[in-house]
């Protein structure tokens, strides 16, 4: 299939997807509240309006600055809130709406006792998902905090029992990922005494790169072996080889289907996002380019964006693999539905003999919020056994 009409074939289905989660808003929130004719119509305008601030506030970019910031990050909020409130309201219908209609019909429940608490019920809804939405701004808004595991890998030398990766995912730089969040990220990677740092991917959102500013700041991370990356999907997004170079160019080395030997003793391989390279199909095989020639005896590292093909992974003598993508969840309802894509969402896991870890990401991608998802740098001390 052509890449544009795959293009047009996803917007299609998230606009659907999108408009269809502002009709089942729109209904519970205005019986809710219990808005007239003429508050109802008011609603609609505001409801429609509040749905495409995103897509204006960044059709504006670099045209109307200022309407574009203030449309940008009021359309972001506005789609965390979205998330939010349609899984209060599924829940709500599924455990209270649907069981009083059904008593209320088959005459086990007052009717007017029936509406009342259907009603209350959407009302306690949507204050739920009201306080979500402000704990999960402040949580974004304080920036990520530091993760800890220890990982054992086989053959790793005694000399290098405690080293250090500090692992920063997912960032998205650009629309609302400015300087003063990349500062909190670096902040905690700094406190971290790194020996490596690695970004697994979802860099940055600025088309190849914006100015290169966010991207000097992230390679700024004190690090004694400096700072390898993986490319993510959003990097194919945002302008493909173009990023690649603005991130080298910055001071970062990507590794794509290539591996390099860190500290005289440990093997680092990166592959890229099977967005870059055609499909998921074609993972496995990027995997076993990337460490094709590796020195033998020594423990490999794999940074891969996605966290797909893992026992492919295992299979070729990888001792432990560095993922993101999933944001874990970031907020509801999305810490369900990516398990229906992915076996791991967030954490430390086992394959076989190996490992994976699949970060939460440092930043946030959309909606500048986190319910259940805590953003994270992690460091990784690795074990000799």
């Amino acid at each position: 299939m052509p890449r544009w009409i795959g293009a047009v074939l996803f917007f299609s289905v998230a606009a659907a997807i999108w408009t269809a989660m502002h009709v089942y808003l729109y209904t519970r929130v205005a019986n809710a509240l219990d808005l007239g004719e003429t508050g109802r119509t008011a609603f609609k305008f505001v409801v429609a309006g509040l749905a495409i601030a995103y897509l204006l506030g960044r059709l504006m970019d670099g045209r109307w600055d200022g309407a574009s910031f203030v449309l940008t990050w009021v359309g972001a909020i506005w789609m965390g809130f979205v998330a939010l409130a349609a899984t209060a309201f599924a829940i709500r219908d599924l455990t209270v709406a649907l069981p009083v209609a059904g008593m209320a019909r088959w005459g086990g429940l007052d009717v007017e006792l029936a509406a009342s608490i259907s009603r209350w019920s959407a009302r306690v809804a949507l204050g739920v998902a009201g306080v979500a939405l402000a704990w999960g701004l402040v949580v974004v808004q304080r920036g990520p905090t530091a993760t800890e595991v220890e990982v054992p890998l086989k053959g790793l030398a005694k000399e290098l029992d405690g080293f250090r990766i500090v692992q920063v995912s997912d960032i998205h730089i650009g629309e609302t990922v400015g300087e003063a969040y990349l500062e909190k990220i670096v902040g905690v990677a700094n406190g971290l005494d790194a020996d490596l740092v690695v970004v697994t991917g979802d860099v940055t959102d600025q088309h190849n790169g914006g100015d290169g500013t966010g991207l000097r700041q992230l390679a700024g991370i004190h690090s004694r072996n400096g700072v390898l990356v993986s490319t993510g999907n959003h990097e194919v997004y945002a302008g493909g080889q173009g990023v690649v170079d603005a991130i080298e160019a910055a001071g970062m080395k990507v590794l794509r289907q290539s591996h390099v030997v860190v500290a005289g003793g440990l093997v680092v391989a990166g592959v890229d996002d099977p967005t870059f390279l055609g499909g998921r199909d074609k993972l496995a095989d990027a995997m076993a380019t990337a460490v094709a020639g590796r020195p033998e005896g020594l423990p490999v590292v794999l940074l891969s964006h996605q966290p797909l093909e893992l026992a492919a992974a295992a299979d070729l003598g990888i001792g432990l693999v560095l993922c993101g993508h999933t944001h874990g969840g970031q907020i509801p309802p999305f810490q369900v539905l990516n398990r229906i894509a992915y076996s791991f969402i967030t954490g430390l896991h086992r394959v076989g003999d190996m490992q994976v870890y699949v970060s939460n990401g440092s930043g946030y991608w959309g909606p500048p919020v986190r319910v259940f998802a805590d953003p994270e740098v992690v460091r990784v001390t690795l074990r000799s056994i």
